[in-house]
């Protein structure tokens, strides 16, 4: 008679408790999943005129006569002047740059993020001639001197100075570093967003026009991410730039407003 066992197997073996804690690590709940994300993109930047434009020092420069009772040594009185130009023609130009950021999921909040992006253009000072308005004021010390002033009114020699200044073409660099706030819809497939934020504008130059500063800037923009992986997508969108540059070199001592507006592509991952 042939008799048949069946030997059992330990609850203690290894095998069993590597299945055992195998099944209670998939049964657990899981944590909501954090979404962090990193981009790269590139573009062209089409900078508007820029625009309000002084040219203070060189107003310095320029003015021979009106100042001369203020430049005397003594000074015979004082002055003030302002040099008014038209607008500045820039070139176009390749941007590139690249964004990390966060989407507070975990929080509840899968539309809203924040995220960090530094990008780079060059927007080149073209050559060209720009108008010029002068606007000078002299206050002479001695109200009373011989034929400076009509007696019983103010004494203040004013002139309105035209003409014309040429320009040559300066090469313009801008790096800008930059926070954003960011909101979307957070679709499947299709992600639209928009976002606007703030940061430091560095401008530097070479060429007849000559000088480095950096300043506040705002960055707006929007645009639409395709996602053609669960953690990979493809967006395109559209960005505008505003930043204003004070006395920004010592020959011409130009100011103005900067503002441009740059279409891009780019690939992000999420993570």
């Amino acid at each position: 008679m042939t008799r048949w066992s069946i030997k059992s197997r330990s609850l203690c073996s290894p095998s069993f408790v590597g299945l055992a804690v195998m099944l209670l690590i998939c049964g657990l709940p899981r944590p909501a999943t954090s979404e962090w994300y990193a981009a790269g993109y590139g573009g062209v930047s089409i900078p508007f005129t820029l625009g309000t434009v002084q040219l203070n020092q060189l107003g310095e420069t320029l003015d021979t006569t009106l100042f001369a009772g203020g430049k005397n040594n003594p000074p015979t009185g004082t002055y003030s002047q302002q040099l008014h130009a038209s607008d500045l023609n820039l070139k176009r130009s390749p941007l590139f740059g690249g964004r990390v950021g966060y989407f507070f999921a975990d929080q509840g909040f899968k539309w809203l993020g924040a995220e960090f992006e530094v990008f780079t253009t060059r927007p080149t000072i073209k050559g060209q001639t720009v108008s010029t308005i002068h606007d000078v004021t002299f206050n002479p010390f001695n109200p009373e001197a011989p034929g400076l002033c009509t007696p019983g009114t103010t004494c203040q020699v004013r002139q309105s100075i035209s003409g014309t200044t040429s320009i040559q073409e300066s090469s313009v660099r801008l790096i800008t570093f930059a926070f954003n706030v960011v909101v979307r819809y957070p679709g499947k497939v299709f992600q639209p967003y928009a976002g606007v934020g703030g940061g430091a504008f560095y401008f530097s130059s070479a060429g007849a026009i000559r000088g480095h500063q950096v300043v506040p800037g705002l960055n707006a923009f929007g645009g639409m991410k395709v996602l053609i992986l669960d953690d990979v997508g493809l967006f395109v969108e559209g960005k505008f730039n505003r930043a204003t540059i004070t006395n920004f070199d010592s020959v011409f001592g130009l100011s103005g407003e900067y503002s441009a507006f740059n279409v891009l592509a780019g690939l992000a991952y999420h993570f």
